[in-house]
This record gives structure tokens, C-alpha cells and sequence, in this order.
């Protein structure tokens, strides 16, 4: 608190007015002291013991006048420096006061930089997320060319028979034979057409399934194991020219009532990041994923046997823009992008062990019953 200035000043006041009575008071006594000194001496004659008394007196009054007179100086002295310390300490409040003010002008204005880095984070998650939906619709649509490749090239070869024996129907020159092979090719194209038909039929509904899971927030009982097949299927496309494995011991049975968009967000991006990084240099690789089930909770074991990380980056992961890979396709999202959903979204935990050389693990523990999911702006 800044001093308070009134009081002190009176106090001032007060000291100097009583050393000033003192000071009178003292002169009046030697006055009437020297004035019955006259008098006793013009009345008697000569007393000069009296007279040396009144002179002693008057010296000590000169010497208490004197100490009085310093120490009226040196209160003035105390007070000036008093008051150029007021002074000084009201500039340094004043100054404190401008730096305070300045100090919350700065935490405003970084809780405002802190508010648009969350909503660039925020956009540059879900333009990941689309991303890989994106990686996912490019390798459904090259995986389905297959089956509706050769469904249009038998569609095409029926319709050119069917033209023929038409045409032999027509001139009047249909042998039995001729319509008997024919019965048989259509009968091979018919099936042909079929199980290619039923192959995009069962790609298309499981890439829908999975659209929309990980697009949505979709809570459902499902089996665990349905849901890491449905989400391989799309991811086929990645894997389907190189001659790395996929090995997969998880039991059927495993239903869990939670949101399985997150975990085969998480199972997607955790095989991209095995190619991309892990798989770095090896031809022929295998991704292992198992699950043991508990009384309340799965624990979901995802590993592989690349190259492994070194202890720095695999304490750092998880953390967001953190990649090996800037600049060469990665953009340090993909694991930032599990560890939020694993923990924020299914409301389990995940940590990764690797070392060089080694490999890498991940383990998830995943409640069967997931909390409820927060809102979109808190994800």
C-alpha cells in the first residue's frame, strides 16, 4: 500500500510547533529570571550569587536552545528524506502498475494466440482424418477395377454370344449344339458375373460401414474382431504389392458397446505408420494384432517387426507434429491422432515400447463399455 501522506505531515507539523513552544517557553524563564535579578538587586543592593544563578541558567538555556535548534534540523532532514522516499516508492508503484497492466494485455492477447493454435490443431486433425479417407476411397475404387473390370468383360462377351445365336436364330441355321453351347458359356458368365458382382457388393458395404464409423461418432455394440477385419479389407489395397504379412489372433466373441470408427481409425493408422516408417528398407515384414480380454476392459496389442525407434523418438510419438518423415509424406498427426482417440474418445490408455532393430508395440487397453463420448469441440 502507498504510505499515507496526511499523518505523517501533521506529525511534522506538530514536532516543529513544540520544539517552537520549548524554545519560547525556555526565553520567557531566563526574561523573568534576569528581570527579578535586576529587581533583587536594585531592592538589596548587590546579590551576586543570584546573579551568577540567572547568568548560569541563561547558559543552559543558549546550550537546550542549541540541542533543540539540531534537533529540529535534523527533523527537517529525516522529513525531506522521507518524503523523496514517498516519492520514489509512488514512481515505483506506479511503474508496477503499467507493467501489471501490460502483463495482462500479453496474457489476453496469448490466450487469444492459445484459442486460434487450438482451432488450427483442431482443423489440421480433421484434414488428416479426411486425408486418410480420403487414402481409403483411392484404394477401394483401385480395389473394386478388379471385380468390375471383369463383370463388364463377361457382360460384354454374353451380349456377343447372345448376338450370334440371335443371329443364327434369325437365318434359320440354330443347331442344337450351338444352343447348347451356349447354355453352358452363359451358365460359366452368369456365375462369373455373380461372384465378381457379390466381391464390389461386399467391398462397397464394407467400405460404407467404415465411412462411416470414422466419420461419425456412431455408438453400437459390435465384435472386435469383424471390426479389425472390416477395416483390413479397405487397407488391402496397401498391402496387396508387397510381400508383407498380416497376422491376426483375435477371437470372435469380443463385442464391446463403444464407437468402432475410433478403433478402426486407429488400427488404419497405426498399419500406415508401420509402412511408412517402420517397414522403412525391409522387403518381406509382419504386423501382428492380438486381444485378451478382461473382466471389464480388452487389451488390444498391435506390433511389428521393422526397424524400430530409438528411446527420443519413441518417448515423443505421440506428440503432435512430431514425424521422421517431414517433408517425405508424413505429417507427425498419425499417432498424435490414436493417442487422442484411444484416451479422449474410447476412454482407454495406450503406451508403445520399441528399440532399434526391434520392432515396435503397441498396446491399447479399451473399456468393453465406453464413456460418453465428449462433444465435437472437446475432441
Amino acid at each position: 500500500m502507498p504510505p499515507d501522506k496526511t499523518p505523517r505531515d501533521s506529525r511534522d507539523i506538530r514536532g516543529e510547533d513544540a520544539l517552537q513552544a520549548e524554545i519560547t517557553r525556555l526565553n520567557k524563564v531566563v526574561t523573568a529570571l534576569m528581570n527579578r535579578a535586576e529587581r533583587g538587586m536594585s531592592a538589596q543592593g548587590s546579590d551576586f550569587g543570584l546573579f551568577q544563578t540567572a547568568v548560569m541558567l541563561e547558559d543552559q538555556v543558549h546550550e537546550r536552545t542549541k540541542e533543540l535548534e539540531a534537533a529540529l534540523h535534523e527533523n527537517e532532514k529525516i522529513n525531506r528524506a522521507l518524503h523523496r522516499a514517498q516519492e520514489q516508492m509512488e514512481r515505483e508503484i506506479e511503474q508496477r502498475k503499467e507493467a501489471n497492466e501490460a502483463l495482462e494485455r500479453e496474457k489476453e492477447e496469448q490466450k487469444l494466440l492459445i484459442a486460434q493454435l487450438k482451432q488450427a490443431m483442431h482443423q489440421l486433425v480433421q484434414a488428416e482424418k479426411l486425408a486418410s479417407l480420403g487414402s481409403l476411397v483411392a484404394g477401394v475404387a483401385h480395389e473394386l477395377n478388379t471385380p468390375l473390370g471383369i463383370g463388364v468383360t463377361v457382360s460384354s462377351s454374353l451380349k456377343a454370344m447372345l448376338d450370334a445365336l440371335l443371329a443364327q436364330v434369325d437365318a434359320g441355321t440354330l443347331r442344337k449344339q450351338a444352343l447348347l453351347d451356349f447354355l453352358a458359356r452363359s451358365g460359366e458368365a452368369v456365375v462369373l458375373l455373380e461372384n465378381n458382382l457379390q466381391r464390389a457388393t461386399n467391398l462397397i458395404g464394407t467400405f460404407k460401414e467404415v465411412a462411416v464409423d470414422q466419420t461419425s461418432m456412431r455408438r453400437r455394440s459390435f465384435d472386435l474382431r469383424q471390426a479389425i477385419d472390416e477395416v483390413l479389407m479397405t487397407l488391402r489395397p496397401k498391402l496387396k504389392h508387397t510381400a508383407h504379412r498380416l497376422d491376426i489372433t483375435v477371437a470372435t466373441g469380443i463385442t464391446l458397446d463403444s464407437y468402432p470408427g475410433p478403433i478402426e481409425q486407429i488400427v488404419s493408422n497405426l498399419v500406415t505408420n508401420t509402412l511408412l516408417h517402420g517397414f522403412e528398407g525391409i522387403d518381406s515384414g509382419t504386423i501382428r494384432i492380438t486381444a485378451k480380454p478382461e473382466q471389464d476392459h480388452v487389451t488390444l496389442c498391435y506390433s511389428d517387426d521393422g526397424i524400430g525407434m530409438n528411446e527420443a523418438t519413441a518417448k515423443h510419438a505421440f506428440d503432435p507434429f512430431f514425424t521422421t518423415k517431414l517433408g517425405k509424406g508424413g505429417s507427425g498427426l498419425g499417432l498424435y491422432i490414436v493417442y487422442n482417440l484411444a484416451t479422449a474418445v474410447l476412454g482407454g490408455s495406450i503406451s508403445v515400447s520399441s528399440a532399434p532393430g526391434q520392432g515396435a508395440r503397441f498396446e491399447l487397453v479399451l473399456p468393453l463399455t465406453a464413456p460418453v463420448a465428449p462433444s465435437s469441440s472437446e475432441r
